[in-house]
Order: structure tokens, then sequence, then C-alpha cells
């Protein structure tokens, strides 16, 4: 099932008439609409045997369509402005994206070739020495399996080690690679800054503690200076994007210089992105996908991490997807996989209650309840704000006590979005606190930064707090040093980038982030369109300790039996080109 159908936009219907105006056929304009309606809803195409917005497309209907001159096959060497692949229509844009990414991932997966002198046996025991055979078993097959591969993808949920084990893996292709007498370079990156450092920060911290647990004859702890941790950067940065060319420097011309590339957080990432790092790779270099295909997929078009995974069987041991769980405790880790299964008889057992470990829901069909649950999540974590508001606070506790809560909305607008809840909360805390919350820079204020900004090195999703400063309100954000540690840094509020306040964010900038307890609100209609399963999850999963639901139970169940499924022939491809 896909997310709920919504209203062609106005450059959907302005494309229609364009394509009506131009070719006289107004079936044509009808497919067009639906092709652009799909991409902006994240599909790579439009399903015309399924259109959102009109009655299906006939077999007649679709042999029409392929007799005009607009629309071809793909095959053509001249493109045409659409391609029709069975019942699905592109652009030819996204049909050619799909085409080319699929085609360069599975050259990647036929050319494994490990190094015929490298013995992996004794590194493999060496990386995992002490270490419980049965938790560790999906790693060691991770480490064991990237050898000789030129694609290699590492999944799980939050708290299953992907980080971790990626150094592991990266030591075993080092370790290959000086066998064959070689050095190869190592390249980190991910979808925003804030992920970028997230991973920079995990890498650093998964070398350390290797560092003192590999056996001293090994040999393996002196390849851990190469694995970059410092130079972690956003995908754009890596390929060298010129925002002002709208264009990337590095393609299959210019391709990039690294060996390997590691690149966090994949399921943010889409199908034309993909295609551009895939192109700036040379032949023999490396590519590992981390991610959770469960949480949300990329804002633009296509699930390129959800196709390669769902294709996991014709990909011959590329794909490893761990499932133990080092983390969350044993109740809240129930609910996160009965939400990522659509399971929904927690909601019978959870009966409309809130504040105990796990995961729980509240029955919240209005406003006045919304208010009510806010009210009471003020209460449940007075401990956390009363530290943010403290006269003497400094920056690492401050800091701090906004990871033990955070409400985390699935719409920006209206009384049960970002805007409203955050208005609400700061009303509810002024009365306690004693704070003008018409005054934006007062004390215990969290801020998110809403736009990458490279000259303060403050990216979109970084978090900080409004302090009192001896000239007047600073705010404060952790950032990574260079051996991955965490630094303080403050600013004055008008040296900030575009930012807004932090008591509530949506689900997806939530992504990569753990609160000690998160509260999810989603609207009440359970015909919503935002209303998936994978935004649920997405957001509950973001907790350590517990979440909470904040929904009817209608949009809660309507949201449960939703998985998306977007639209394309990506995994059609990866399993039979």
């Amino acid at each position: 099932m896909t997310s709920a159908p919504v209203a062609p936009r106005a450059i959907d219907t302005a494309l229609a008439r364009w394509v009506l105006e131009r070719t006289g056929s107004a079936l044509l304009a009808r497919a067009a609409l639906e092709a652009s309606a799909a991409e902006g809803q994240g599909h790579a195409c439009a399903r015309l045997d399924e259109p959102p917005h009109g009655e299906p497309f006939s077999a007649a209907d679709l042999a029409a369509l392929r007799g005009q001159p607009w629309v071809g096959d793909g095959s053509a060497e001249q493109p045409t402005a659409f391609v029709l692949d069975a019942t699905r229509f592109y652009a030819w844009r996204s049909w050619r994206h799909e085409a080319v990414l699929a085609e360069a991932l599975r050259r990647r997966i036929e050319r494994r070739r490990p190094h015929p002198a490298f013995d992996r046996t004794g590194d493999l025991a060496a990386l995992f020495a002490g270490d419980d055979p049965q938790a560790t078993a999906l790693q060691r097959e991770a480490a064991a399996g990237v050898v000789g591969s030129r694609l290699f993808v590492l999944t799980g949920g939050p708290g299953t080690g992907k980080t971790t084990t990626v150094v592991r893996i990266l030591l075993m292709l080092l370790r290959e690679a000086a066998v064959a007498g070689t050095r190869p370079t190592v390249a980190l990156a991910a979808p925003t800054g804030k992920a970028a450092r997230r991973l920079a920060q995990a890498i650093a911290q998964g070398k350390q503690g290797l560092a003192g647990s590999l056996p001293p004859g090994s040999g393996l702890a002196a390849l851990l200076d190469a694995i970059p941790h410092e130079r972690s950067q956003t995908l754009h940065r890596l390929l060298g994007y010129r925002p002002d060319a709208n264009a990337f420097v590095h393609g299959p011309a210019d391709p990039l210089a690294a060996d390997i590339v590691v690149v966090d957080e994949a399921s943010m990432i889409d199908l034309a992105l993909m295609r551009q790092l895939v192109d700036a790779l040379r032949p023999g270099a490396v590519l590992i996908l981390l991610g959770d295909p469960g949480q949300l997929a990329s804002v633009d078009a296509g699930s390129v991490l959800a196709d390669i995974v769902a294709s996991a069987p014709a990909l011959a041991g590329h794909v490893v997807e761990l499932t133990h769980v080092w983390r969350a405790g044993d109740a809240l880790q129930r609910g996160i996989d009965a939400v990522r299964a659509g399971d929904a008889t927690w909601l019978d057992a959870a009966g409309g209650t809130t504040g105990g470990d796990g995961l729980a829901w509240r029955a919240c069909p209005d406003a006045r309840a919304l208010g009510a649950a806010v009210e009471g999540w003020i209460a449940r974590h007075a401990a956390a704000f009363d530290v943010l508001f403290a006269p003497d606070v400094a920056p690492g506790p401050a800091l701090a006590a906004l990871r033990e809560a955070q409400i985390l909305c699935a719409l920006r607008e209206g009384p049960f979005g970002v805007h409203g809840v955050n208005l609400q909360v700061a009303r509810g805390l002024a009365r306690r606190h004693g704070f003008d919350p018409q005054r934006p820079w007062h004390r215990g204020r969290p801020v998110i930064v809403t736009r990458n900004d490279y000259a303060s090195g403050l990216f979109n999703g970084d978090v900080g707090v409004v302090l009192d400063g001896p000239d007047g309100p600073r705010v404060w954000f952790e950032v990574g040093d260079r051996d991955g540690a965490t630094a303080l840094r403050s600013f004055a509020p008008h040296m900030l980038p575009v930012h807004e306040s932090a008591w509530a964010i949506t689900i997806h900038r939530s992504q990569g982030s753990e609160y000690t307890d998160v509260a999810v609100v989603l609207p009440p209609a359970a015909d919503h369109p935002v209303l998936t399963r994978e935004l649920v999850y997405t957001g509950v999963s973001r907790a350590r300790r517990s979440a909470e639901v904040w929904a009817t139970a209608d949009s809660l169940h309507a949201a449960l039996a939703r998985p998306v499924r977007r639209h394309g022939g990506l995994r059609e491809r990866l399993v039979a080109p």
C-alpha cells in the first residue's frame, strides 16, 4: 500500500495543460499529470493501472500512449519526454536515473573479487575477540562478506550497532588491501551535515573502543589510523556540488579519488543523488551504504535503500541486516518491533495510558486533549525542564537535559504541528518558570537550525539552547572535534543561520537522533495523507526508554496499516535486469 493520495499540485496541472496545448492529446496530458504528481509524492513514476487521480488507464489507453511521439520505451538513443514501461509512466529524467543506477549497482555486485592471498579467518577472530558469538553473528557475517565487494549494504534498526560494525568492516578491507600491497583511502559521508558529524563521532568512538580490545599481535590496531573520521562530510560536499551552476564536479569524467566510500543514513538518499554518487565512483572503488530501510524515505523521488534491501535474496550476500539490539530496553524494543511490522495489538494493551517505560498510546482527538497531553508531558519531565531554566546551569548539562525528552510531530502547521505544539509547550513552561513566551531569547529555549551554514559549522537539524551570558543571551551547541569528541560552542543570536524553536520538531528532522523519552504527535484524522507506518516507526525508534504516541486510535491504526511502497522499477531491475 502507498501513502494516501493528495490533490494534484498547481505544477502538476500546469504541466498537463502545457502537454495538451503542444500535443493535442488529452490522454497524454492526463498521464503527464499523474507522472508529475507521483514525483511530488516521492515516486519515481506513476502507476497507470492504479493512478490516484482518476480511472485506471485501459489497455487501449496504454497502446495509444505508446503511439505518441513524446512517449518511448527508453531504448531509443534520442530521449523522449516520457517513458512507458509496462504500466509505469516516467518522466525521462527519472527513468534514466533508475535505469543507469540499476545497471551500475549490478556491475558492482558482479565485481566481487577477494584477493586470493587473503585469509580472513584470523582477522575475524581478532576483530571479535571476547565478544558473544551469538550476539555478533551477523556483524561477523558482514565483516567477512565485505571482502572483495564493490557494493555492500549494512542495515538494521536503531541500536543494532551499524557504525560499530562498519569500523570492523573497514579494518577487514584495509587488511585485504595490505595483503595486496596497497593502502586505500577512505571517505565518509552522509546526506546532511548533522548526519555526517554523527557518523564522524560514531566512527571515532568505534575506533577508540576497538583500540583497546584488538589482540596486540594481530596488526589490526595499526590500521585504525587509516580510517579518517575527522573528514566526514555531506554527500554534496563530497561530490563537489556547485550551487551557482546546480551541478556536481565529480562524475564519470572526474571520479572521486577515494577507494572506499562509506555513506550513512542511506534511507534519506533519493534516486537522483544516489545515481550521482555511483556515477562518481571509480570502477574499483568500494561503496558501503548504512541505514534503516524501515525509516522514512528520501524527501525527493525514490526509495533506493529499501529497494536494494528488498532485492537482497538476489544480491548474493551483498546485504546484511543486523537484528541484535544493544540499545533499547526490552519493553520499548517489543513496541518498536511491533510498529515496524504494522502490528497494532499493543494499542489495546497500552489502554490509552502514558508515563511508563516502553511504548504507550494517549488518545488525542482534539486540541483540548492535546493541550492536556502537553501539560502532562511537562509535569513528567519537570526535572529536565528545571535544569534548563536554572540560572547557573552550564551548557553541557543544559544540552544533556534537552535530550531527555522530545516531542516529535508529523506536521509542521496547525495545532497538531510543530508550530502549534511549540506554542503550547512554551506557554506551559512560562507559567511554571516565569518567562515571557513572546520574548524569543529567554534562558532555556531550545532552537533547531533549519539550513546548513558551513561558515559557522552549524547544520540543518542541529539543536542548541539559549543561556544567559555576560553580554546577553548566547546559544550553545555541541559540535564534534577532530578526535570525534564533543566540544561546545556558543553563538550570539544574530549570528545563527535560519532556525526555529525546538520544544517540538518534525519526525523528519529527528532522523538519526536519540532521546530518553519521545512523544509522537499524529493528526487526528485517519485519512490524513501524511500517516504512514514508516513515519510512526521513525518517531518511536528515536527513544531509548519510552515512547508515547498522541493520536486517535483510528489515525494510529491507519498509519500502521499503511506501509510506504514507492512506485518505481529499481528493485525489479536489480532482481531481473
